[in-house]
Parts: structure tokens; C-alpha cells; sequence
């Protein structure tokens, strides 16, 4: 059924306005003019009025007017068709079970899936039952039904899997399925304190009542949290989150065959090293397995990839192709510490540029251009396409730079050559924000970078699209940032060969050229490990050993946060609830939006009034 609502309710007091065209119609009292006539039979002549029809126009006049006016505040109130459950259902109650991996172990969650069927039985007849499984994510596994069997039948077919706990987001689906009716939410949980994490979507209204029915947590629970390889060793980290120490059996497994195993005591609510006497192979897959009967089973593995992460390209361009001679300086830099085992590099001249982009059997990561001698529009062209598909540019706006080649690369670049003076100002350094991925590295050697000294300089343009990431000391950009569509494009305003400024020959020289590297080539870094809940859901749902789609190879491991048993009581989860209540719900505010745009009956309501009005102007002219 459906029953008329309003978006905005408190318009409605506007209809005591009707009362004014009643009031003014009863006040009125129109004296009947006084005539001197010098014959009696002059008055046989005078049209007489019917007294009943001028009555029958006042009395359309007043019900136009009054009509105009109600019809004005409907509107302003914003009417729409809302479905209602009067006379047809008691409400919907919506059960929120959860299933994260700490639901796990010792017939708990047989024991949730007893206490779900229970509180769909004790509703009452009258009312509808949904049925939300949630745990990373929140899924509605039985649609609002009066239909019992459906609900009992959805209960019956949960499992426990190995996302984490996330309340906000299984609070929000419920409040979604509940929508415009009248309902309440019955959640089903262990009450894991780690599951309100901040910055979760999802708000319920403070209209919607919740009820908790809450799982005992087990009786302790031990953890495979860490597994790293080292030069003569391999170790492990294994947590016990219960009230007693417990002795368990660690096993170290390299590609599926278990190579050593150690006995460990773990200390009640605490952690101790496993060491094992082996050295982890360069490429393969290990995992530690412990042996725990009382707690989670998801968490009894850790998994690590053991093949070293491929080395990403770093195009170097120069005039003739060798950085030894024409750029020494940043040569020797990309040689020293992990940048060279990181990257490959490769070289080339600005006349081949075009060619290496499109000739390489995997495209670089990065791109430096430190000259645009014997660069041809071509080049250019190629080098813009490298950088909107996902690369990352750093143009060193040096001597061999020429402005107006790079008018055209999306819009950025250095507008004018060097600054006019030649050396009479030495300008400084200095970032605009610390906290930036460039510069959060340096830390409190942050201010070292302004003890560079720099007499000439490029005037980069600041007011395309982009930001600033430093200054220097008179003013003018230092370092720009630009993104164009999938990549990153960084201009720098000097040279990074010592003829403008003595940088190069700084400490912080070789750092800088490291930092603003791994930062253009971030987001082409290839994870080797993910947790359960990351990426596409039917491709990490589950921990171990996986191919994604473009063949590479990744261990998936589970949230570490959902080892810890720690709960909360119903007290402190509802006031957690009462926190995220007050904030504006984005479900709600969306389906504001929908009733508005879907139900915008006030259009009609405005067109009746205007129409009203037009044939209350028409009949008082003829009244009059």
C-alpha cells in the first residue's frame, strides 16, 4: 500500500493561511447604494440581480481562494507516495548475523545460527524478517518476507568465512532494507571490539531501534601474525590472545612441504619469536601453520611470497643518450643504495624517445627528460600518452631545456626561460608541505634541503591545474605536481647538474632524486601480499596462495586486527552506535533525493494552484 508523506512536514502549518479568505469573506459587508428616483416607474426599468447566483460566485470565489492557499503549502511541503505497512504488515525487523572468521571455532557459530532462528521465531506474525550476513562486507541473503521459512531457510545456509568484522557497514545495509518503514535491527555478534574501524561508510538512523544478541568469545585463540626470511633464519610471531599461556606445534612449510617445526610456549595475552634454523629459497611460496583447538582457524597460518618483486623501469633521457657524461650527477645518485635494485635503467636521446616508449616489451615506470635537444613533436606526443596511461614524468627544467617545446605537454611546464639575473640573489629551497610523500622521508632533515644555494632558476607556471609542492625563497614555484588523467607529471626548476646551483654536490641531493622516484613509481608497485577483503572479492575472499588476473602471484593473508579477542559489552557497542547515529546518514540523505526526484508531486500541486488562481481571477471579474 502507499500512503501520501511529506519531505518537509513543517510547511503544513502554512495551511492556517486558508483561514484568512473565510475570515475576510465574513467581515465583508457591502452597503446597497442609496437612489433618488423622480418616478416610480423608472424602477421597473433597473435589471435586477438574482440574490442566490451573486451568492453562488462569492461562495466559488472564497473556495478558489481558500483552494490557491492550501494547495501553495502541499506544495512547499514537498508531497510524495511513500509505502506504508498500516493494515498490511507490524513493521520489518532486520537480522544482522555476523560471520567474520572470530565467529569461528568450537560450535560458535552453530551456536549464532541457534540464536538467529530464535529471534525470527519470537517476531511476530505481523511483521516482516530480512536477513543481512555481513563481516568485510554486508549482503542481503534474505529479502523482507512474511514468509518465515525463507528467513529460517537463509539462516541455515550462513557460514563463517575469513573477512573481518566491520559494524558500520553491516548497520548501514540493514538501515538501507529498512528504508522509509517502520523496523528495527536484531544483530547478531561477538561484540569484537576491533570491529568499529574508523572511517567505515554507514550510519543508523537514530529512528531504528537495535536490539543485541551477543556470541560468547572462545576460551583463547593463538595467531600466526608475522613471517619474514632473513640471511641465516627464518621467524615468526605467534600471539595468544587468551587468559592462559598454551604450548603449541609451529611448522614451517616452503612451497607446500614442511622443511622444520619448533614447539613453542606462548604467554597468556602476549606473543613470542619463532626461529627457525632455515634459510628461505630467493622465489617460492612459505607459510608458518600452528596446531590451535580452542580458537580461530583462519588466523592458525601466515602466508609470504618468496619471488622478488620485478625491477621497474626508469627511462633515463639525455641529448646523446649517455647520463655518464651529460648528467653525472644523477647518474651516480640512481646507483647508490636501493634504487638500483629496484629499477632498471635504461638510457636513451631525446631524437629516440618515441621509439623507446613504443618499442619496449614492458613500459618504464618513470620517465626523467632532462633535455628536449633533437626532441620531436613525435616524441613529445608519445611521452604525453605515457603519462596519462599511468606513468610518471620528472621534467628537470635545466639549460637544455627549451620552454616553448613543452608549451603543448597538457598544458604544464616551464613558461619562460631562466630568471634574468645571473647571480646577484641566491635563492633557497623550500617545501611547501612536509607532509608530502617526497618530502615525509626526510623528517627532521627536512630544512637541510634549503642550504642549497640556486642563482638561476626556471619560472614554472602555477595556475594550470597542479599544485605546488615547493618554493623557492623569492616566491616562485619550485616544484609543481600535475596529474594528467592516470599519471603524475613533476616539474622541477632548475637543473640537476650543478650550473645553476651546487644541489648536486648537497647531501640531500642523492635522497631527493631516491624520494621524488619512488614517488612517481608508487602506484605501479606490484603487491605480493593482500588481505582478505582487498581487490576484487571473488579473487581474495579466502587466505593462501593466488594468480590474479595479469599472472602474477600473491599471498593472501587475513586481517591481523581480528586475531584480538577483546569484545566489548552491549553497553559500550550501543554507545558506539549512538556516536556514529548523530552524524548525517548517507543512505538516508540518498533516499531523500530519490523520494524528491521520483515523487516530485509538488510540481502538479504548484500547476492546480496556478490554475486555481487563474479561474478565481476570471469569475471575480465577472463578479465585478
Amino acid at each position: 500500500m502507499f500512503g501520501v508523506s511529506f519531505l518537509i512536514p513543517a510547511f503544513l502549518l502554512g495551511l492556517a493561511a486558508a483561514a484568512i479568505p473565510v475570515l475576510l469573506h465574513l467581515l465583508k459587508r457591502t452597503p446597497a447604494a442609496r437612489r433618488d428616483f423622480s418616478a416610480v416607474f423608472l424602477i421597473k426599468k433597473t435589471p435586477v440581480e438574482q440574490t442566490n447566483r451573486r451568492m453562488l460566485r462569492e461562495w466559488l470565489l472564497l473556495a478558489l481562494r481558500v483552494t490557491a492557499l492550501v494547495l501553495l503549502a502541499v506544495a512547499f511541503a514537498r508531497p510524495y507516495l511513500a509505502s506504508t505497512l498500516v493494515g498490511v504488515t507490524g513493521g520489518l525487523t532486520v537480522l544482522a548475523v555476523d560471520r567474520s572468521f572470530s565467529m569461528s571455532g568450537q560450535g560458535r557459530f552453530d551456536r549464532a545460527r541457534e540464536l538467529a532462528v530464535n529471534a525470527v521465531l519470537a517476531e511476530n506474525s505481523s511483521r516482516e524478517v530480512a536477513v543481512v550476513a555481513f563481516d568485510e562486507g554486508a549482503v542481503l541473503v534474505s529479502e523482507p518476507s512474511l514468509d518465515r521459512q525463507e528467513a529460517l531457510a537463509a539462516i541455515a545456509q550462513l557460514s563463517t568465512g575469513w573477512g573481518a568484522t566491520r559494524y558500520r557497514l553491516a548497520l548501514d545495509r540493514a538501515a538501507q532494507v529498512i528504508g522509509d518503514k517502520t523496523g528495527k535491527i536484531v544483530i547478531v555478534t561477538d561484540l569484537q571490539r576491533s570491529g568499529w574501524v574508523s572511517g567505515d561508510h554507514g550510519v543508523l538512523p537514530d529512528r531504528i531501534p537495535l536490539d543485541v544478541v551477543t556470541i560468547q568469545p572462545p576460551m583463547g585463540n593463538l595467531a600466526v601474525t608475522e613471517i619474514q626470511g632473513g640471511p641465516s633464519n627464518t621467524r615468526a610471531i605467534v600471539v595468544n590472545g587468551g587468559p592462559m599461556g598454551q604450548v603449541a606445534t609451529a611448522r614451517l612449510l616452503v612451497d607446500g612441504a614442511e622443511v622444520d617445526r619448533a614447539v613453542v610456549t606462548v604467554p597468556m595475552r602476549g606473543s613470542t619469536e619463532v626461529v627457525f634454523p632455515v634459510v628461505l629459497p630467493e622465489r617460492g611460496e612459505a607459510s608458518v601453520i600452528i596446531n590451535d583447538a580452542t580458537g580461530y582457524e583462519a588466523d592458525d597460518a601466515r602466508y609470504l611470497m618468496l619471488s622478488p618483486p620485478r625491477p621497474l623501469g626508469i627511462l633515463l633521457v639525455t641529448e646523446s643518450g649517455d647520463s655518464s657524461v651529460e648528467a653525472f650527477y644523477l647518474d651516480q645518485a640512481l646507483q647508490v643504495g636501493d634504487v638500483a635494485k629496484r629499477f632498471e635503467i635504461v638510457q636513451t636521446s631525446a631524437a629516440m624517445l618515441s621509439s623507446s616508449l613504443s618499442e619496449a616489451d614492458v613500459p618504464p615506470a618513470v620517465v626523467l627528460l632532462l633535455t628536449t635537444r633533437g626532441l620531436d613533436r613525435r616524441g613529445l606526443s608519445g611521452l604525453e600518452r605515457f603519462t596519462r596511461a599511468g606513468g610518471g614524468v620528472l621534467i628537470v627544467a635545466g639549460p637544455d631545456i627549451e620552454p616553448l617545446m613543452l608549451s603543448g605537454f597538457g598544458g604544464v611546464g616551464p613558461s619562460v626561460p631562466e630568471n634574468d639575473d645571473t647571480g646577484s640573489v641566491d635563492r633557497r629551497f623550500v617545501p611547501a608541505d612536509g607532509r608530502h610523500p617526497i618530502f615525509q622521508a626526510f623528517g627532521q632533515k627536512l630544512g637541510n634541503l634549503a642550504q642549497a644555494r640556486y642563482v638561476r632558476t626556471r619560472r614554472l607556471d602555477s595556475s594550470t591545474d597542479g599544485s605546488v609542492l615547493a618554493h623557492f625563497s623569492d616566491g616562485t614555484a619550485a616544484l609543481t605536481e600535475h596529474d594528467l588523467e592516470l599519471g603524475r607529471l613533476l616539474v622541477f626548476g632548475s637543473d640537476f647538474e650543478s650550473a645553476w646551483n651546487d644541489f648536486p654536490r648537497h647531501p640531500m641531493f642523492v635522497p631527493f632524486v631516491h624520494e621524488t622516484i619512488r614517488h612517481l613509481s608508487g602506484d605501479r608497485n606490484e603487491p605480493r601480499e593482500l588481505v582478505v577483503g582487498d581487490g576484487p572479492w571473488e579473487s581474495v575472499s579466502r587466505p593462501g596462495f593466488i594468480e590474479l588476473a595479469d599472472s602474477q602471484r600473491v599471498a593472501i593473508n587475513v586481517d591481523r586486527a581480528e586475531s584480538d579477542m577483546t569484545s566489548m559489552s552491549v553497553a559500550e557497542f550501543k554507545a558506539e552506535v549512538a556516536k556514529v547515529g548523530t552524524t548525517i546518514n548517507s543512505t538516508t540523505d540518498h533516499a531523500m533525493d530519490e523520494r524528491e526526484r521520483d515523487g516530485g508531486y509538488w510540481r502538479y500541486t504548484l500547476g492546480l494552484m496556478i490554475l486555481a488562481l487563474a479561474a478565481e481571477s476570471l469569475l471575480g471579474r465577472r463578479t465585478g
